[in-house]
Order: structure tokens, then C-alpha cells, then sequence
């Protein structure tokens, strides 16, 4: 099937080079009708992230990154296709995020529940690092495999936070910031030593909870105690024969062993078939009847236009998502909009300027339903409070409702080199975001009065959208993050699920039938082929030959980005810290 793609991907450049005139090309009329194998068993490769979005996506030109959309259209149309029989999935580290482990969890389970096979292999479960959320996904089909000599690494879950006070004052470079209010930790990064009491217990309460929603998946999948399952990750990594005996594995083989027992399952002439491939055929489950939008909000939300660049985030660019959401508005076909968020947080007036688009869609009469992944906190919260309803995994990483604020300060190292500054000014607070110079009392009296309304008009969002009074919203708030269960409890969700359950409720607001078909229609839409061609031969692309080189680079790029924003001045922001979980 990975003929399909070549075709699709071959006739795309073949018709830029014809538009742009760079190459002479004769074409021969050959007519290729593409067709699904009687029998099918999809091809899943879970060793990789998936973009939540296609311009989420971060790749070469002819390098297909799957999305997380893609592998939940596949299971979802498969499990109603007669020609598929089967999954066949290979997995490795944890590079599938929990709420995204979680998603596909349930996807896997309907996809079984129709009757299907679902066979899961790794090398190893993790490696070298982590294979908890690799486990968990894999935990939930009815075969698991693992390579001899590999090893199960369900280690457990932890949380490092960075410190980074000392660095700085070697340097002698000055963090001066303020928040709103004990748990927001995010400038905790820059100022302190250390976890404070609050960022302590707000950590301890956030591995505790999605601990406990590991060990209770893994649990019920493979119909262990959860006491078995503690047990293991005490003694993890474990070896290939240990995970066996433990009943935390099926079988022990290798990757043909296991590609050719599924086929065998599938029976006479199976096939392996990637999701693209299967969907480019065969068509998604939502491509018929009424429209629902499809809107995504994924990175660091920003002013301007959302990127994919190829060092650091994806950006959120409020430009690019509200044009995208009064495009949907105006779009008389549209009978309501899924908002999906996956975003720690970022630029407070990007946020407010999303969440007024959002308020004038519903007031245009389209319904807003929020799916939250990974991550919707802080700004990405924010954003949430605008929706009907608000869906949420258990495992997404939700509130941080506070705000933060502040300058580094770099006098102190333009000293130790040797550069010193004058000024003059023409009124008080000129320069009050200089590095240069530390806020006086002037300047930290108006950066309290910033923070001070912003954080106000904060809680009052959340007590209005969620129907609650002033003193419940603040007592939910005070910048910490809860996970999607404790959030469900506390009230700032409204329903427990993925995409699937909010899809659900965008067609009951939209006054349709719960299982009614839909198209759900991406905006903005995804680029074609050759618009991605013509960027990457424009230069303004990725470069194909250094996406590979800057991969590893990505995670340090993370941690530093909010240092750059503190530096460029990007105003209050609605974000919450950076951490690593589970190493």
C-alpha cells in the first residue's frame, strides 16, 4: 500500500515542476485505481509521536509523519470494514504523550469490542529510558509481544524540575518576576534552588493521581491486581522472561514472528496496511454528512501566525486560530466547531484574543465542544473556557490557573564583560522592561497591578464558565495543575474522554443524532503536497537533511524557550512550568 502514498506524493511534484517551469516532464497516461487487499490487518508504528495536527507536524517533505487524528480514523473505520481483521502495532519508548495513550487505549478497545484482533510488539518496552505510557497502549490489545533478550521498562512515574538560581547568579544575570499565586512554579525555574512546600505538594499530588491511572489501566487490560502491577514496577526494568512469568506479556518472539502470526490471523492473502494508506482507499469514518469544525490549538500560544519550525515549539499563533474559528463561524455548513487544545500555556492577550473568537462563534450559533490532550493549562485553559462543554483524558494536565510576570535582569553580566550603560529618559517608567535595569518601586508597583488584574479577570472567566462562586474559583486556582480526573471532580471539566466522547457531544449540540455521521472538516485546512513542496524549494521550510540532526536537540530547546520569551519581553503569561515526566 505504500504505493498509494508514492502516486499521491509523485503526480503532486510532478505538478509543481510543470506550474514553476524548473523541469521539462512527460507524463505517460497510466491509470492507477488503488485497492485495499481482501484482507487487512493496519500497521501501526507507536515507536514515533504523532502530530495532533498536520501543522503539527514537524518532518521532511517525503517523510509522512502519522497524527494522532489519522490512527483514530483508521481503528474507528476499520472496526466497521469487513476487510480488516486485525491490528498489527510496534512500539518502543515513550514518545506518545498520557492523554494521547489514553485516546488510543479506547480506540484499541472499540476496536476489539467489534471483534477484531489486536497484536501489540516491541523490541523493548522503553529501553534505555521509560515504557510506561508505551506499556499501558500496548497493554490494551489481546496480544502482547516482546522481543527476547528486551526488557519491560514500567519503572514508574516521576517528575524533574529544573533550578536554575545558582546558574544565574554565577552569571550574574537577575530573574525578576511575580505571580499568581503559591503553585504557580513557573518562575520557580529561574529563582530558586529548589521545589518550594507548594510546587512540592502539587507534584507529589500530580504523580500520585497519574500513577495511579497507570497501574489501574494496566491492571484491568491484563485482569491483574493492582498490587501485582505495583509490585513489577518495583522491580522493573524487567527481563524478557521475568515480564512472561509475570503475565505482563503473551509471547516472546521477534518482529517476524509476530508480522506473521497476525497475517496468519487475518487469513488467506492479508496485508499489512499503514493508516494514510488505508484511509487514501478506503476513506475516514467522518467524511460524510453534516460539517463539524475541526480547530486545533497545540504549542506555546503566541501572538501572530501558528509555526512548526524546525528548533523548538510549535507555536499557537492566535492570528492563525482565530481566523480559523471565524472562518468556521461564517461557514453557514458548519453545525458546530471541536476545539482540540494541547497547550502548557503562553501569551495572556493570545489567549483572550482566541477565547473572544470563540464567545462570538457561539453567539454566531455555533456550538463549542473543547477536547483537551495532553496538556491544557494556564493559556491553554484559558482558551477551554470558552466551549459548551470541556472534555478532558484523565491524564491531561489541566488548570495551572494563575498568571506570571517579570524581566531577567542583565546588568550584572554586562558588567563582568565590560559593557556598562547610561540612559536618559523622558518619563518614569521608560524602560521598565529593560534588562538593564531592575524594576524600582515605580515599576514594580505597575507590574503588580498588571498581574493583579490579569489573575482577577482570570478567576472570574473560570467562576463564570464553570458556575461557580469567586471564593471556588481561587480555591481551585492559585496556579496549580490538577490532572483530568481531579479536574472532572473539582469541576473545571465537564466529561472524561478523547475525541471520540467530544465528537459525540459537538453532534448532540449541533442537534444531531449521538452516532450520526459527519465530515469533520480541519480549519485552517491542511497545506497540500505541493504547497509543502514549494515551501521547502522557496527555502522557507524545513531543511530535509536537518530536521534529523536537530531532533535531539528539541527537549533542551523546550526547557530554554521560556528564558528567550523573558528576554523578548512577551508581556503577562498564562503558562506553566516546564518539566519532565517520567525519567
Amino acid at each position: 500500500m505504500r504505493i498509494v502514498r508514492f502516486f499521491v506524493r509523485l503526480f503532486a511534484v510532478i505538478g509543481f515542476l510543470l506550474v514553476a517551469g524548473a523541469v521539462a516532464v512527460v507524463v505517460l497516461a497510466v491509470r492507477h485505481e488503488p485497492a485495499l487487499p481482501d484482507a487487512v490487518v493496519l500497521e501501526l508504528d507507536l515507536t514515533k509521536p504523532l502530530a495532533e495536527s498536520e501543522s503539527g507536524r514537524i518532518g521532511s517533505f517525503f517523510e509522512h509523519q502519522t497524527t494522532l487524528r489519522e490512527v483514530l480514523d483508521a481503528l474507528d473505520g476499520g472496526r466497521r470494514d469487513p476487510k480488516v481483521k486485525g491490528v498489527l502495532a510496534r512500539f518502543g519508548d515513550d514518545s506518545i504523550g498520557f492523554a494521547q495513550t489514553q485516546e488510543l487505549r479506547a480506540a484499541i478497545e472499540r476496536f476489539r469490542a467489534s471483534g477484531r484482533f489486536a497484536v501489540a510488539f516491541a523490541e523493548e518496552y522503553g529501553g534505555g529510558g521509560p515504557g510506561n505510557r508505551s506499556y499501558l497502549l500496548a497493554s490494551a490489545f489481546d496480544e502482547v509481544w516482546l522481543q527476547p533478550l528486551g526488557t519491560l521498562g514500567i519503572t514508574g512515574l516521576s517528575v524533574e524540575l529544573p533550578f536554575a538560581r545558582d546558574a544565574f547568579e554565577q552569571l550574574g544575570v537577575q530573574p525578576q518576576f511575580a505571580q499568581r499565586e503559591e503553585y504557580k512554579s513557573f518562575a520557580d525555574t529561574f529563582t530558586k534552588s529548589g521545589m518550594t512546600p507548594a510546587n512540592r505538594e502539587m507534584m507529589e499530588a500530580l504523580v500520585a493521581d497519574l500513577t495511579r491511572q497507570l497501574v489501574d489501566g494496566i491492571a484491568t487490560s491484563r485482569r491483574l491486581a493492582p498490587a501485582a502491577v505495583r509490585t513489577a514496577m518495583d522491580n522493573a526494568p524487567l527481563l524478557s522472561r521475568e515480564a512472561l512469568d509475570r503475565k505482563l506479556v503473551d509471547r516472546l518472539g521477534y518482529a517476524d514472528e509476530a508480522r506473521d502470526e497476525a497475517l496468519k490471523r487475518a487469513g488467506a492473502g492479508a496485508e499489512l496496511v499503514e493508516p494514510f494508506d488505508y484511509l487514501s482507499v478506503a476513506g475516514g469514518p467522518n467524511d460524510t454528512g453534516p460539517t463539524i469544525a475541526l480547530i486545533h490549538a497545540v504549542g506555546t500560544i503566541t501572538g501572530g501566525k501558528s509555526e512548526k519550525p524546525a528548533l523548538g515549539e510549535v507555536a499557537a499563533g492566535s492570528e492563525t486560530i482565530v481566523e480559523a474559528i471565524e472562518e468556521a463561524a461564517d461557514d453557514p455548513d458548519v453545525r458546530a466547531i471541536l476545539f482540540r487544545i494541547d497547550s502548557g500555556g503562553g501569551s495572556v492577550s493570545a489567549s483572550e484574543a482566541i477565547r473572544r473568537a470563540l464567545v462570538k462563534a457561539r453567539q454566531n450559533g455555533k456550538p463549542v465542544i473543547a477536547s483537551m490532550g495532553d496538556a491544557a493549562a494556564s493559556g491553554g485553559y484559558w482558551i477551554a473556557l470558552a466551549a459548551d462543554r470541556i472534555v478532558a483524558s484523565p491524564a491531561t494536565v489541566t488548570g495551572s490557573i494563575g498568571v506570571v510576570a517579570g524581566k531577567f535582569g542583565v546588568a550584572g553580566l554586562s558588567d563582568k564583560l565590560g559593557v556598562h550603560w547610561d540612559r536618559v529618559q523622558g518619563a518614569r517608567n521608560a524602560g521598565l522592561w529593560s534588562p538593564v535595569r531592575p524594576f524600582d518601586a515605580s515599576g514594580t508597583e505597575r507590574l503588580n497591578a498588571i498581574l493583579d488584574d490579569t489573575y482577577a479577570n482570570f478567576l472570574q472567566r473560570v467562576a463564570e464558565a464553570r458556575r461557580m462562586s469567586p471564593d471556588q474559583a481561587r480555591n481551585v486556582a492559585k496556579g496549580r495543575v490538577w490532572t483530568g480526573a481531579q479536574a472532572r471532580e473539582l469541576g473545571l471539566v465537564d466529561e472524561l474522554g478523547g475525541q471520540e466522547q467530544a465528537l459525540t457531544l459537538a453532534r448532540t449540540a449541533a442537534r444531531l443524532s449521538p452516532d450520526a455521521a459527519v465530515t469533520l472538516t480541519p480549519f485552517p485546512p491542511p497545506k497540500s503536497v505541493t504547497d509543502q513542496l514549494m515551501e521547502l524549494m522557496s527555502g522557507r521550510g524545513e531543511l530535509v537533511g536537518a530536521m534529523a540532526a536537530v531532533a535531539e536537540l528539541r527537549p533542551l530547546l523546550a526547557q530554554l524557550r521560556p528564558l528567550i520569551a523573558a528576554v523578548q519581553g512577551d508581556g503577562v503569561q498564562a503558562r506553566m512550568p516546564a518539566m519532565t515526566l517520567e525519567r
